[in-house]
C-alpha cells in the first residue's frame, strides 16, 4: 500500500540537518490549514434552523404551484442534506409538475428509500415515468407504493387510475386499424362465459380481422364445442392445426374432441403434452374440463384421476416442467412453457424487448397479472397484438381487484370514484359514471379530482354547461387539476373558440409537457389559427411517433400547415398519407357493413 511520504523524494544531508525545525514548522502549517478548512465548512454549512426555515419558504412557494421560487431553495436544501425525506420529495414533486419529469426521478428516488414504509414518494415516481412513457418502470413504482402503503386508499385510486388510462389508450390505439380491432375483439370475448353466442360472434370476427393470431382458432373451436356447434368446432380444429399444431390451444381443443369421441388415450396424452410444458396450463384446462368429458373408474390414467379427484391435489399439475432445458427464450414462448420463462431473469433494456414481452406473457399464462404488466409494457413495441391483448386483460383485472380491496377496506367514496372511472374509461357509460361520481362527492364535496371527473362525465353526456361549471370549481379549488383543465380545453376546442383553447393547452402542456393529446390539439388549435408553424411543431412530432389518426384528418392538417410554409415535398407526404388513411378507413367500414348480418 502506497504511503504519504511516498509521494516526496528522500531528503538530502543538508535537509535532513534541519529536519526538526521544519517538521514543526510543517505541522504547524498543517494545523493551520485544517483549522481555516473547518471554518470555512461552518460557515458554508446550512445549519439545522436554517434547512427548517428554508423548508418553509420552499413549502410556501410550492402550494402556490410557484415552481421557479421553490425549486432552487429546494436544490439548496438538498445539497447541504443530500438525504433530507422533505426536500426531496417537494423538490422531486416540483420538477414533476414544472414539467421536468427526468429531473424528478433522483430526488424522488432517494425520498423514497429514505422513508421505505411511506409510498407517496414512489407514486409521484410513477407519475414521473409515465410521463416520460416508461410505463415499466411507472407500473412497478405504483405496485411498490400499493405494496408500502396496503391500506391507504389513495394509493390503490392511483395505481386503478394508471390501469384504466393505460386500458383506455391501448384500446384506442389498438382500433385504429383492422389487426389491432380483432386484438380488442377477443378483449371483449375474453370476458364472458365460455359457452356464450356472443363469445363465439365475436372470436369469429376477431378471427375473421386477424386469422393469424396466436391461438385463435383453437380458443374458437373450444367456444363452438361448448355450445353443441360440432361441425364448426372441427372446421376450426383443422384451421388451428394447419396455422398452430403444436399450440396449447390447438392440443386442447384436440383433447376434447378426442374425449367428446371417448378416445380416452388420445385425450389424455394431449392433455399430458400440455402439462410436460406447462403445469399452471394444465392447471387452467382441467379447471374448466367439461364434467360430462370426465369417464368412469373403468378408464385409467393420472389426469382422470385429476378431474375426478380434483380436492385431493393432482401430481400433475403440481410437477416440474419435463424438458426443454436448452431452448432459448423464443423456443420457450413458442412452446407455451411458461414456468421455465418466468424463471429467466427480467430484462429492462430496449434491445431485450422481445424477450421482455415473452416473459409477461408468461407471467400473465401463469396467473401473476401484476407482475406481467411491467414486463409486458417493456415488451409491447415488440408485438403490439399479443402484448396489447395480455395489457387489456391484466389491467382490467386489477381494476378488479382495487374494487374489491376497496370494498373490503369499507371505503364506500373510493369505491364509488373508482366504479365511475371504470364505467367511464372502460365502459363509456358516462351516465352510470356520472351517478358514482355524485354519490362520491356527498362525502367529499370540495374534492377538486372528483369535481373534475364529474366534469368529464357531464362533457360526455353532451351537457356542456354543467361540465364547465364543475370543471371550473374544481380548478378553483386546485389550479393544477389536470382533468378539470383538459375537460375546460376540450369544451372551448368543440365550440371552435381557439383563442380560449389556446390559453388552456398552453397551460396543459406546461404542467405535463409529453401529455399526447395536449400536444395534438395544440397543433390543431394553432392550424385554425393560422399559425403555421407552431401547427407543424406539435403535430409533426406526434404523427411521426404513431398518434392515433384513423381518418387522416390529422395528416391533412399537418399537409396544409407544411404548404403555407413553403416546405412543398414534405406538405405532399402528409397528404399522400392522409389519403391512405382516409381510404383505409372508408375500405374497413364497408367491410363491417358487407360483414353484419342482413
Amino acid at each position: 500500500m502506497r504511503k504519504f511520504s511516498d509521494e516526496f523524494p528522500r531528503a538530502s544531508r543538508r535537509q535532513r540537518s534541519r529536519e526538526p525545525e521544519t517538521r514543526a514548522r510543517a505541522e504547524r502549517r498543517i494545523l493551520f490549514a485544517l483549522a481555516c478548512l473547518a471554518l470555512a465548512e461552518a460557515l458554508h454549512a446550512t445549519p439545522p434552523e436554517d434547512v427548517a426555515t428554508l423548508l418553509k419558504s420552499a413549502t410556501a412557494f410550492h402550494r402556490k404551484g410557484d415552481y421557479a421560487h421553490s425549486i432552487p431553495i429546494l436544490r439548496r436544501i438538498v445539497q447541504a442534506s443530500p438525504g433530507n425525506y422533505d426536500a426531496n420529495l417537494l423538490l422531486g414533486e416540483d420538477l414533476l409538475h414544472g414539467g421536468n419529469m427526468e429531473g424528478a426521478l433522483a430526488p424522488l428516488q432517494v425520498a423514497s428509500e429514505a422513508r421505505p414504509q411511506d409510498g407517496t414518494a414512489l407514486a409521484f415516481l410513477a407519475e414521473a415515468a409515465a410521463g416520460l412513457r416508461d410505463y415499466g418502470t411507472a407500473a412497478e413504482a405504483f405496485q411498490s407504493a400499493v405494496a408500502r402503503s396496503s391500506q391507504s386508499e389513495q394509493f390503490l385510486v392511483a395505481w386503478a387510475d394508471f390501469s384504466l388510462d393505460r386500458s383506455h389508450f391501448l384500446g384506442m390505439y389498438l382500433r385504429t386499424n383492422r389487426r389491432g380491432e380483432a386484438t380488442m375483439l377477443r378483449v371483449t370475448a375474453a370476458g364472458r362465459p365460455e359457452a356464450d353466442e356472443t363469445r363465439e360472434s365475436l372470436l369469429e370476427d376477431s378471427a375473421a380481422k386477424d386469422p393469424d393470431q396466436r391461438g385463435i382458432w383453437g380458443e374458437l373451436g373450444r367456444v363452438q364445442l361448448a355450445l353443441g356447434r360440432q361441425s364448426k368446432a372441427l372446421e376450426s380444429l383443422k384451421e388451428a392445426e394447419r396455422r398452430e399444431p403444436q399450440e396449447a390451444s390447438t392440443l386442447r381443443l384436440e383433447a376434447l374432441f378426442a374425449a367428446v369421441e371417448q378416445r380416452w388415450p388420445d385425450a389424455e396424452g394431449r392433455l399430458t403434452d400440455i402439462g410436460a410444458r406447462s403445469p399452471a396450463e394444465l392447471r387452467r384446462v382441467l379447471a374448466a374440463w367439461p364434467g360430462f368429458l370426465v369417464p368412469g373408474p373403468e378408464v385409467a390414467g393420472t389426469v382422470w384421476d385429476c378431474l375426478r379427484h380434483a380436492t385431493a391435489g393432482c401430481s400433475l399439475t403440481s410437477a416440474q416442467p419435463q424438458g426443454g432445458d436448452d431452448l432459448s427464450p423464443k423456443e420457450l414462448f413458442a412452446e407455451g412453457r411458461w414456468e421455465q420463462l418466468t424463471a429467466l431473469p427480467p430484462k429492462k433494456e430496449v434491445s431485450d424487448g422481445f424477450q421482455s414481452l415473452w416473459r409477461g406473457v408468461a407471467l400473465a399464462e401463469t396467473g401473476a397479472c401484476p407482475q406481467a404488466i411491467p414486463s409486458l409494457e417493456r415488451g409491447l413495441r415488440s408485438d403490439e397484438r399479443t402484448g396489447g391483448f395480455w395489457l387489456q386483460v391484466c389491467y382490467a383485472g386489477e381494476g378488479d381487484r382495487v374494487v374489491a380491496k376497496l370494498r373490503a377496506m369499507g371505503d364506500e367514496i373510493a369505491l364509488h370514484e373508482l366504479k365511475g372511472d371504470m364505467l367511464l374509461r372502460l365502459r363509456n357509460d358516462a351516465a352510470a359514471a356520472e351517478f358514482e361520481y355524485a354519490e362520491a362527492l356527498k362525502g367529499r364535496p370540495r374534492d377538486a379530482k372528483l369535481l373534475a371527473r364529474l366534469a368529464d362525465a357531464c362533457q360526455r353526456l353532451g351537457d356542456a354547461e354543467q361540465a364547465r361549471k364543475t370543471a371550473q370549481a374544481a380548478v378553483a379549488l386546485d389550479p393544477q387539476e389536470f382533468t378539470a383543465m383538459h375537460t375546460l380545453a376540450l369544451l372551448a376546442m368543440n365550440e371552435r373558440n381557439y383563442a380560449e383553447a389556446l390559453t388552456r393547452l398552453k397551460r396543459l402542456v406546461a404542467m405535463n409537457p409529453n401529455d399526447d393529446w395536449t400536444r395534438v390539439q395544440l397543433g390543431v388549435a394553432n392550424s385554425q389559427s393560422g399559425h403555421s408553424e407552431e401547427a407543424v411543431r406539435y403535430l409533426e412530432p406526434e404523427l411521426a411517433a404513431g398518434y392515433p389518426d384513423p381518418k387522416g384528418a390529422l395528416h391533412a392538417l399537418l399537409a396544409s400547415a407544411l404548404r403555407k410554409l413553403g416546405r412543398a415535398d414534405e406538405a405532399k407526404q402528409a397528404a399522400a398519407q392522409a389519403a391512405r388513411l382516409a381510404d383505409a378507413s372508408l375500405h374497413s367500414s364497408e367491410n363491417e357493413k358487407a360483414d353484419a348480418p342482413q
